[in-house]
This record gives C-alpha cells, structure tokens and sequence, in this order.
C-alpha cells in the first residue's frame, strides 16, 4: 500500500542516498550517487547549491522508478554545519561553504576570548565549519557578498525550502552555532560576541520535526503528489545514532559512526546527565524533543584513509590483518582542524617512527590504531564508565578487522552495524514517528532500525598491552607536538606566499 512506504533523502558529503522502506523495515528501493557538487581547492570545500538540488532530484526518481505507487511521505537530512546562504530573492548566494572548509581557521585561531563567550552560551566551540565563523569570513573577507546574504542555511534546510518553499530549521542542528540547547532559542549575544553584522535575523523560525507539503512545481520535478508531507528531519549525526538504535526509549546509549567524518556520542535522557562542558563536544536537543544528544565530531573519519592513500601514491592495502609497527600517526589532515576531542583549528597531521623499512600497509594499520585512539578519548570525556557496549555505523562497520581493533583499544564489546544506510534508517524511523498519531506519535519507530552484526569482543594477551603502550605514546606526543601547531601554520602560509599557493 502506498501508506505504508516512505522515502528518505540524505544528502551527504561523499555521496548522496536515496531509500524507500515498507512499514516492516524493508528497502523496497535504493539509490545512490557520488557528491558531484562538491568543490575542493586549497583550504577552500565549497558545493554548488543548484548542482546538489539536482542530485538529489536524480536519486530520488531513480529510487521511485523501482516502486509500484506512490508513497506516503519524503524525509530529509543532510551532512551538517556549514553556510547555505540565500540572497533577498530567495536563490543561491553563491557557493555553499561546507563543513570542511578550512578558510576561518586563521580567523578562529585569532579569537579565544570572542569563542570562550560563545561556548558559554551554546555549549559548543565554534571551528571553521561553524556557520557563524563563516559568515564572519565572509563579512571581513567578501564584504558584498555578505551584504547579500539574507537566510543562512543548512543543507536540509535548503532542500526543504526548495521541495516546500517554506523556511525551516530543526533546532538540533541549528542551536549549537546559533543559542541555547536549554531554552531551544537562538541568543542574539552570539553575533555580538563575535562581532557579525548580521545574526539571528538570517535564520528560518527553529522548532522540532516539522512537515510542510510538496509544491506544485516540486511535485511536477519529482513526479510526487502535490501536498505530499516533507519532514525536516535532524542533520545526519542524530538521523545515524537512532538508525543504530541510540535515541529516546531505544536499547543503546552509546555509539560511533565512522562516515567521512568519525562521530563518537550517546543519548542522555536529562540536562543532569550529560557531562560537564567536555571538550569539543556538541550537545543538541533531541529532534522530537525528548532529551540530548551530546557528541564529539572529529574531522577526519573514513577521509582518513584517502588522504593516507594520497600520501603514499596510490591505493592502501585493505589490511585483510593487523599491520603492527612502531609507526604512530597524528590523523588531522582536513584543512578546517580539527573538532574533537582535539579542538585546535591549526591542529595538522604528523607520523612518527617512519623508517626506510615502513610499508604503505603499516601506515594504513597506523591510520586505523588512530581512529581507535580518539574513539577511546572521546567516549571517556562524554561520560562512559567503560561498561557500555559501543554500537558502530558507517562504511568502517563493514570491516571486521578494524572492528576487532575498535573493541580492544576500547576494553569491552562492540556490536558492528554491518548493513549501512543507518542515517536513512534512523531518518524513516524519526519520520515515521513524528508522522503517527497515536499516542507515542514522536517516538522513533523502531521498525526502521538498522539490523546489527556480530558482537565483537576484545582481544587478550599480549595486543591489549601493545594498544595501551601504544596509545599513551599517541597522546604523548599529541601533547608535545601541538605546541608548535601554531608556528607550522606560519611557516605553511609563508611556503604558501613564496610558491604563489593558495592558502
């Protein structure tokens, strides 16, 4: 029956996925195609409005040429952070700047004071794939530009305005650039404090899931019923923690989902819950409402391995088995910094204990014992007393040996979400909910949930030692080494001005 099939959007950096599931969970159809709107020069990651418009028009029909009938509502959600500006006539106002671009990162570095009083207020420290930092750039740096802008977006925001034509914001995503995770209003002392000409004024009226109805002319462009229900879901992060089954009144409290960013987090039911103020942690309001999600988003994630693989010219080796080696690398290669738990935004990438003999094998091992590192640092600052199993999403899930790594520098079981599509999961079940009109309307549906793999334990003997040997080294040297972050960005942007790069 048509009533029974929904079909979700998530627009994300690598890539851009479309599903459609049956009231029992089942795909009933799948889409999907690479980023093509994404735009990289330099420090510089931009993404063409029009283009990702239209990538998501050709996911979504690709999708509903696989479906017999029409279904009963389209959901939406999208990479997070960054500017998505529109101009007074309501079209593009150029390029959006996404949350990998580095340009504020000099800007943000000038600034503690200015970020001390922003953080007191939102919870949050604002990094270059803040919209307030950008549109700060933009104001000192492209100041007509600036002048131009009248709604700063996010990128649902502007998928739902360009499927509905109506101007919304979810608040989750919205809040932790813009106000107060407590009250749920953006605070005008924001911009003040960091000295934007223009603030609370660009923003769509936030709220909870909302839905508004299919235009005419979007209804025509999708070949979709006119009035169709388009819910504004939450940003990825929350759509992919309740896909793996972490949410309000759901089994798990904590997870990370490792996409082209890596995402360490849990679901506290209260405010006395999450914990004190950790470091580079952001603390959203539940998208329905009913309590937080407080995570850690760190920049590097599944990219990790490409820029790795760059690095040494060619693909990695799959790394079918451990690659154990005396080799520790510092993984924050995105030109932006990094979030958390490190929250320096001139943070850069560093490998030590290199020698002639070190294979391309062992550098990629080494990039995954660092992805294990920050996991364990990040779950330790969000609370976790070490007991809780540690439910895994995105691409790194499907990688049993990675896996295996994961759980033993953890010290306790990890239960792999092997399927993928959690964050299209997690959008159907919230949807879906926030749809229903019975008495648990809200409530994520759990029958979208992403089926779970095989529980994985950690290791014994002598690799859990060598992990932890290994992994106080890693956080040594972090401490040494980032010291000097600051002169290595001088020194970059000199080499920069001599060889005429852009930087």
């Amino acid at each position: 029956m048509a009533s029974d099939l929904v079909l979700c959007l998530d627009s994300g950096t690598t890539s851009v996925k479309a599903a459609v599931y049956d009231r029992n969970g089942h795909a009933v159809a799948r889409a999907e195609t690479p980023n093509a709107a994404l735009l990289r020069s330099g420090n510089r990651v931009e993404q063409d409005m029009d283009r990702t418009l239209a990538d998501a028009r050709q996911v979504i029909a690709a999708c509903l040429d696989q479906v017999e009938g029409t279904v009963s509502a389209l959901a939406l959600t999208a990479q997070g952070d960054g500017l998505w500006p529109l101009s007074g006539d309501l079209a593009p106002a150029g390029k959006a700047i996404t949350w990998l671009d580095g340009r504020a990162a000099e800007l943000v570095a000038g600034m503690a004071d200015a970020l001390d009083v922003v953080e007191t207020i939102t919870s949050a420290r604002p990094t270059s794939a803040s919209q307030t930092l950008q549109l700060l750039w933009l104001q000192h740096n492209e100041p007509e530009r600036f002048a131009a802008i009248r709604y700063a977006l996010r990128l649902k925001e502007w998928l739902f305005f360009s499927f509905t034509g109506e101007l919304r914001a979810e608040y989750g995503s919205l809040l932790p650039a813009w106000g107060d995770w407590r009250t749920g209003k953006p605070i005008g002392e924001v911009s003040k404090a960091l000295g934007l000409e223009k603030g609370t004024e660009l923003l769509p009226e936030p709220g909870t899931v909302t839905s508004a109805g299919l235009s005419s002319q979007a209804a025509r462009q999708l070949r979709l019923p006119e009035g169709l229900p388009v819910v504004l879901g939450p940003g990825d992060v929350q759509s992919s923690f309740v896909g793996l089954g972490v949410g309000p009144g759901l089994a798990l409290t904590r997870g990370s989902v490792f996409g082209t960013s890596a995402v360490h987090g849990g679901y506290y039911a209260g405010i006395g819950d999450i914990p004190d103020k950790p470091s580079g942690a952001m603390i959203q309001r539940f998208a329905t409402g009913q309590g937080f999600i407080c995570f850690h988003p760190c920049f590097n994630g599944g990219n990790l391995m490409r820029h790795v693989a760059d690095l040494v010219g060619g693909d990695l080796p799959r790394n079918d088995r451990p690659a154990y080696s005396g080799v520790v690398l510092h993984p924050f290669f995105e030109p932006g910094g990094e979030r958390a738990p490190v929250t320096n935004p001139l943070a850069s990438a560093a490998a030590f204990g290199l020698g002639a003999d070190t294979t391309a094998e062992q550098l990629g091992w080494a990039a995954r014992e660092s992805l294990a590192f920050l996991a364990r640092m990040s779950h330790a600052e969000l609370g976790d007393d070490g007991k809780n199993r540690i439910v895994v999403g995105g691409g790194v899930a499907r990688d049993p040996v990675l896996m295996q790594l994961l759980a033993t520098v953890l010290g306790r079981s990890v239960l792999p979400h092997s399927g993928g599509d959690t964050a299209l999961r997690g959008l159907a079940a919230i949807a879906m909910g926030a749809l229903d009109a019975g008495p648990d309307r809200g409530k994520p549906d759990e029958t979208y949930l992403s089926p779970s793999g095989t529980e994985i334990q950690p290791e014994t003997g002598a690799v859990p030692a060598f992990l932890s040997r290994k992994m106080e080294l890693f956080e040594q040297l972090l401490a040494d080494v980032s010291r000097h972050w600051e002169e290595l960005a001088k020194v970059r942007e000199d080499a920069a001005a001599l060889t005429g790069g852009q930087i």
